[in-house]
């Protein structure tokens, strides 16, 4: 099952990645770009961070222990910036010469790369109770991070784009410490 926000399409197969209707939103997986610095970068290793980042961003707003969720963003940042494409370090089974990136770490980007999402995602451990993935939509509006994302989620059982806006307007939004007036207004004019 993908994410409701984003559906990353299989990396193996070298589908794009789209939007929840489909439309793609960047190109092929396995293609690369000269950075700015002069890096080659793979997109495949884009949206694999991308990945991971939603990881993070899951965990922490289903309470995972947050000192864990910690290392996939700066994962995220590593693999981003690799200078080999993830899917061909895979292949190779290479994973681990990523700084960062153990046994098991690298068991979880296999599934990511393969399905788009991960176990931790699915089912949890005996530890962490994933939240519905709809959760993941409240970290698409800018400024609106994890921690916020999980107090709303935890506290107020907001758990998705449209329980938030329905928050927004009957005003109750309001009331959640750390949410302003320009949060709410930004709730409201959010496009998915």
């Amino acid at each position: 099952m993908s994410s409701p926000f984003i559906m990353f399409c299989d990396f193996a197969e070298k589908t794009l990645v789209r939007d929840k209707k489909h439309k793609q939103i960047m190109p092929a997986v396995d293609d690369f770009y000269i950075d700015s610095k002069g890096r080659t970068r793979w997109l495949a290793n884009d949206s694999l961070g991308e990945l991971l980042k939603q990881l993070y961003a899951f965990l922490v707003i289903g309470n995972y222990e947050e000192s864990h969720a910690a290392r996939y963003p700066r994962l995220a940042h590593a693999i981003s910036r690799y200078p080999e494409s993830v899917l061909q370090l895979k292949e190779e089974e290479r994973l681990q010469e990523i700084s960062g990136v153990s046994e098991i770490i690298s068991g979880i980007i296999r599934e990511l790369i393969e399905t788009g999402t991960c176990r931790k995602m699915e089912v949890g451990d005996e530890f962490f109770t994933p939240p519905p993935k709809t959760v993941l939509e409240l970290v698409a509006i800018p400024r609106l991070g994890a921690k916020t994302a999980k107090k709303l989620y935890q506290e107020y059982g907001i758990d998705s784009l449209a329980a938030l806006r329905a928050a927004a307007c009957d005003g109750s939004l309001e009331k959640v410490d750390g949410i302003g007036k320009a949060m709410v207004a930004a709730v409201l004019e959010f496009e998915e």
